[in-house]
């Protein structure tokens, strides 16, 4: 099986975590207390990312620079990461970490996994902030926070508020509108504490999303109306306009969500949840966190986190809570 997860070439995978063990069942196991040397270690984020002149041999014998351009590389193996301008501003790996152990020291907030993706070129860690509430009871929700930057320029370096609901481990970005999250390019230094402060003002934004939960609890969904916003979500007005229905019927999204909407969705049992917009929202976070193709279980959650799943679910936020 194919793994987004960096996998060494003795086998280590580059994650760690604590609590219960993740659906794909690697990386290291950890202890709440573990200090941040033993997560460095353990979640394969012990090297650091190097720059060297980017040079070439057009004719298999002279050797010439590429002005300018630079290729980033692991300290440890030398594997290539990328290739960037003078101006690119790398975050090492051990600063995503510094920058959580600050937060766990100042506002209590408890390391829950980091890793790398593709091999070393994606990093990330995810905290728990200690914000947790029930939108209806035996429907809890907890805040956590998430720091991601890559060093092949696919993504800035950005932290921002992210859920989990408890009964089914759906995750959701806590911003109800687009550009919400914190982020720095790579056009300019890391910033720890201007990245701190921006943290502290929006900490209060869990309160925020339990509102709009509790809000959409409270709104009523029939099957008719499911379907006609899955149609909006997953489809501009040209391609719904020129698609046959046969099509529309088989497509595996739309399709899915609706099944799992009408009582297939983990939880869809609890009061106040089925036939409700809370209920669709967590039906499309269930299927692109949980049954969206994908090469893997870590493929996915690469998706569901950076790629059109996250881009599809604060969508169906912006739009069921407008």
């Amino acid at each position: 099986m194919a793994h987004e997860l960096t996998i060494r070439a003795d086998g280590f995978v580059e994650m760690a975590f604590v609590g219960q063990t993740p659906w794909h069942g690697l990386g290291q196991s950890l202890d709440q207390d573990a200090d941040m040397e033993t997560w460095r270690k353990a979640a394969g984020m012990d090297w650091t990312i190097e720059s060297a002149p980017a040079i070439y041999t057009p004719d298999g014998q002279n050797v010439c620079t590429f002005p300018e351009r630079f290729i980033q590389y692991r300290s440890d193996t030398l594997a290539p990461l990328s290739m960037v301008s003078g101006r690119y501003k790398p975050v090492q790996p051990s600063q995503v970490l510094d920058f959580f152990n600050e937060l766990v020291q100042e506002h209590g907030f408890k390391l829950h996994t980091a890793g790398t993706l593709f091999g070393g070129k994606r990093l990330w860690a995810l905290a728990e902030t200690g914000k947790f509430g029930e939108v209806t009871k035996g429907d809890g929700v907890g805040g956590f926070l998430l720091l991601s930057t890559s060093c092949d320029k696919t993504l800035a370096t950005t932290a921002r508020f992210t859920t989990v609901r408890v009964v089914c481990n759906n995750t959701l970005s806590m911003a109800t509108k687009r550009g919400e999250a914190i982020s720095f390019t790579h056009l300019t230094a890391w910033d720890a504490e201007k990245m701190r402060d921006k943290i502290a003002a929006q900490v209060e934004s869990f309160g925020t999303f339990m509102e709009m939960a509790k809000h959409l609890k409270k709104q009523k969904c029939n099957a008719e109306a499911a379907a006609n916003f899955m149609k909006g979500l997953l489809f501009t007005s040209q391609e719904l306009a020129t698609m046959e229905s046969a099509y529309l019927e088989k497509y595996r999204p739309y399709k899915r969500i609706l099944e799992l909407f009408n009582g297939e969705a983990k939880g869809s049992e609890l009061p106040s949840v089925m036939g409700t917009k809370w209920g669709l929202l967590n039906s499309i976070t269930e299927y692109f966190d949980h049954h969206s193709p994908a090469r893997s279980d870590d493929a996915r959650l690469n998706n569901t986190w950076f790629g059109a799943g996250n881009d599809i679910k604060t969508k169906a936020v912006e739009l069921l809570s407008a």
